[in-house]
């Protein structure tokens, strides 16, 4: 495809994978914050990239979440406190190496990078929405609106969309090809998420994912997506709080 302009080149050899502690997530959705101011997504765009779902299952403890407590009766995105006995969620953009929205863009828009993150050419997005119908994670939006976001608070390095053109997570690919963490990570007050090259065996995703009990969403479909959740019990001590506001100076790189 087209390279969108003012992309980043590729890093050689370099294939971007998460991995999501559920032991350590405790719901506070900085992550989704943080990922807003830095993506420059508008407040018409609804749920965030990152949704975090409040659910009944131990599945730190089960090592598996069935599919109704992820999407629909038994989890929810709408809580305002947090509370000990429940799990918390992160959903976003997965990254499939076989990504089923990429199968079914009509215009080659959407598309596999070769260092893992699956992308979106806004220019040639026509905003038919077939990603959106076909993304098994629910994790596509789409511009109703002309977006508005004060310029002060705009990031450069992230284009703005355009109304009527479908945007997702990118992995922070402006930060991630620059050597950076993703933003998520970075502000995570838990350390719940890590992210890395996977191609390295000595990373720190490479060395979770081959030691700990893991799984990955709908892995059954067979869409190989790139973010994998650790099933570990609750192991720091954590705190109870309302879900926490932005902050200043939520936005890193600029």
């Amino acid at each position: 495809p087209t390279k969108p302009e003012g992309a980043l080149e590729v890093i050689p050899g370099v294939k971007f994978a998460m991995v999501i502690d559920l032991g350590k997530c405790i719901g506070c959705r900085r992550c989704a914050y943080a990922c807003k101011r830095e993506n420059n997504i508008p407040d018409t765009i609804s749920p965030p990239y990152i949704m975090v779902f409040q659910t009944k299952a131990m599945t730190g403890v089960s090592g598996y979440t069935p599919p109704h407590e992820t999407f629909g009766e038994g989890a929810t995105m709408h809580y305002t406190r947090l509370r000990k006995n429940k799990w918390y969620m992160p959903v976003q953009c997965n990254h499939c190496d076989d990504a089923p929205c990429v199968k079914v863009c009509p215009t080659g828009a959407s598309y596999k990078s070769p260092d893992g993150i699956v992308m979106i050419n806004y220019k040639k997005c026509i905003g038919c929405r077939y990603c959106m119908a076909a993304c098994p994670y629910q994790a596509r939006r789409f511009n109703w609106w002309h977006p508005e976001i004060p310029p002060e608070d705009i990031n450069p390095l992230v284009p703005l969309r355009e109304e009527g053109v479908v945007e997702k997570c990118t992995f922070c690919v402006h930060r991630t090809r620059r050597g950076r963490k993703t933003r998520c990570v970075e502000v995570c007050p838990n350390e719940a998420r890590i992210f890395g090259n996977i191609n390295d065996p000595d990373s720190e995703v490479s060395k979770l994912i081959a030691s700990e009990r893991n799984f990955r969403l709908k892995e059954e479909l067979n869409s190989g997506p790139r973010i994998w959740y650790l099933t570990s019990p609750k192991k720091k001590n954590m705190m109870w709080f309302k879900p926490l506001p932005p902050f200043k100076n939520i936005r890193g790189l600029r």
